[in-house]
């Protein structure tokens, strides 16, 4: 089965309205990607947490942010990285 990943752009203004108060499906989780006022909120598979190219992404993540993110989970990369390592990880699947 590949792992999915739903693009959904957001602004630094719509931040909230990109993260928690909308209602994603069952097995799926919020994540806001970018850097500075480019944001991109995503809705990822959790299937896809365990890969080791998103594990990257998590401890990138980790040592920005800390481990105590308060709200939807936050990616510091450019959504052009981030969409890369999604076309990996559904290649290797």
């Amino acid at each position: 089965m590949r792992k999915k990943v739903i693009p959904v752009r957001c602004s630094p203004a719509t931040e909230l309205e990109c993260g928690e108060d909308r209602v994603v499906a069952k097995g799926y989780v919020p994540v806001v990607v970018g850097v500075g006022k480019e944001l991109r909120r995503y809705v990822v598979s959790v299937g896809a947490f365990k890969h080791p190219c998103f594990v990257g992404l998590l401890d990138m993540a980790a040592r920005e942010f800390g481990y105590q993110q308060k709200g939807v989970l936050r990616i510091p990369c450019d959504a052009q990285h981030f969409d890369q390592v999604f076309r990996l990880i559904s290649i290797s699947v």
